[in-house]
């Protein structure tokens, strides 16, 4: 079940630029605002009060007053350390228990299966995500599945247009709005191949064009604190995924055989 913080992730992209303002505000100071009145909230933000409601309403919850309820049983209660060590272990803590609570076990279970049966994986990223997609393919390529990574929209393009309903691709964005994986997949949709997608937001072009979605905690509220891992909860759900796809025995050996020859090559 989706805390009230996990709802004001997923529809972030769906709110308008004063909600939006309301949101990075409760996001910041959530601890803070478990006893506010509306009307206080409503002048620390500098927006009417009718715009909050409004916000309450859009993430799901019918007045403030059920907004703060939701609010309580989301705020973790930890308190706040000047300890680097300790800092990153809670941020890390917070985002895979967001993660956790986002996608389901049952959704990896698909994407597993897609894969298992796809004529050929691709996987799309830009930038940092490419980063991941690399990371993806390394993975899969061990259990050996055929897989390409495109990280430039040429590449994409290209790799989208010569694409059939056996094949998958795998897009990664946290936004949900790289244009050049949006325009990737929608070549891709066209070609009747199955999308499915890791990113932070529901409602984005890419959450309309994909099949599958896994969602992944945003570190948005945790770049105040200076953490900077922005493939945090997207490598984490490469990992839930990995797992599962090694529970297969044939993949176990491959990838065990891989992990051998590796060995091998290395004494050489």
């Amino acid at each position: 079940m989706y805390s009230i913080l996990d709802q004001i992730q997923l529809k972030y992209q769906t709110l308008s630029k004063t909600e939006r303002k309301v949101a990075d505000y409760i996001v910041k100071h959530s601890k803070d605002l478990l006893n506010i009145h509306i009307q206080e909230l409503a002048d620390q933000i500098d927006v009417s009060v009718a715009a909050i409601t409004r916000f309450c309403k859009k993430i799901g919850a019918a007045s403030f007053v059920e907004f703060k309820i939701l609010l309580r049983d989301a705020v973790e209660q930890n308190d706040e350390t000047h300890d680097a060590i300790n800092t990153v272990n809670q941020i890390y803590e917070s985002v895979i228990k967001s993660t956790n609570s986002l996608t389901h076990i049952e959704q990896y279970e698909t994407a597993c299966y897609w894969i298992l049966n796809a004529n050929r994986v691709h996987i799309f990223g830009i930038g940092s995500s490419g980063l991941s997609a690399e990371e993806l393919k390394s993975r899969l390529s061990r259990m050996g599945f055929p897989v390409d990574t495109h990280t430039d929209s040429h590449a994409m393009i290209i790799a989208s247009s010569i694409l059939s309903s056996e094949d998958i691709v795998i897009a990664i964005s946290s936004s949900g709005q790289t244009k050049e994986i949006i325009d990737g997949i929608e070549m891709a949709k066209r070609k009747s191949a199955s999308i499915i997608s890791i990113t932070s937001y529901s409602e984005t072009p890419l959450a309309q064009n994909s099949d599958l979605m896994l969602y992944t905690s945003s570190i948005k509220p945790h770049q105040v604190k200076g953490f900077l891992n922005s493939q945090l909860s997207i490598l984490y759900s490469v990992d839930v995924l990995s797992m599962l796809l090694l529970h297969n025995r044939n993949l176990k050996n491959k990838h065990a055989q891989t992990l051998r020859a590796l060995n091998e090559y290395k004494k050489i």
